[in-house]
């Protein structure tokens, strides 16, 4: 059976300038009237950017869709059914307790390590972007320094897979990532990339519950 879920991401430099002068003539009449509202010649190329994404994965039908940009980086996400969010982020280094009490308030005095912090603001921006069900599941990817959380409906979560990787001269290359499955709700269930499955506390630290330890 096809997925009904396809999810990917590149480095907007890896597209190119041609790609996206050729994105940018094939915009719809509507797309085409955003495009010159925008500012920043940054911006509008994180906006062709994603453009480009959705395009090149060449699904026919009716798909619904969410992009996400920041710094120098794109995601898109395609689902058949209701409409998912996506949200993508450099992982820099910051002051995560300060940081994590100010976002979160809720987890105010618990340690922050690097990978909580940004895989919880990920699924907090992607939640926004994403209708207000309790149906949808998170799910968040750490590779090339860039946390990747996305909002979906729980079948298509389970068809995901790892995203692919945009690649000048290689196409769409599927990544082999440490990922985690949660509701936002209590411990996140964790799966990483030996195979051993637990259950994320606050803090980001994991208690494992089979597999290696």
């Amino acid at each position: 059976m096809a997925r009904r879920v396809w999810i990917a991401y590149a480095r907007i430099a890896d597209i190119g300038a041609a790609a996206l002068a050729r994105t940018r003539n094939r915009l719809s009449p509507a797309e085409r009237r955003h495009c010159a509202r925008i500012a920043t010649p940054r911006r509008r190329r994180e906006f062709l950017a994603g453009r480009w994404l959705v395009a090149a994965a060449k699904r026919k039908g009716r798909w619904q869709r969410s992009i996400a940009h920041s710094g120098g980086w794109v995601a898109c996400v395609l689902v058949q059914g209701p409409r998912p969010g996506i949200d993508i982020e450099p992982m820099a280094e910051r002051e995560f307790a300060k940081l994590g009490a100010w976002a979160f308030p809720d987890a105010a005095g618990q340690p922050w390590s690097r990978e909580a912090f940004y895989a919880r603001w990920t699924r907090y921006e992607a939640r926004l972007k994403a209708p207000p069900t309790a149906s949808l599941v998170d799910v968040t990817w750490f590779a090339d320094g860039i946390a990747l959380s996305v909002c979906l409906p729980w079948r298509a979560a389970l068809q995901a897979g790892a995203p692919r990787r945009w690649r000048r001269r290689r196409g769409f290359i599927p990544t082999l990532l440490n990922y985690r499955l949660a509701t936002l709700k209590g411990g996140d269930p964790v799966r990483d990339d030996q195979g051993n499955t637990g259950r994320q506390d606050s803090n980001g630290s994991t208690r494992s519950s089979g597999g290696q330890s």
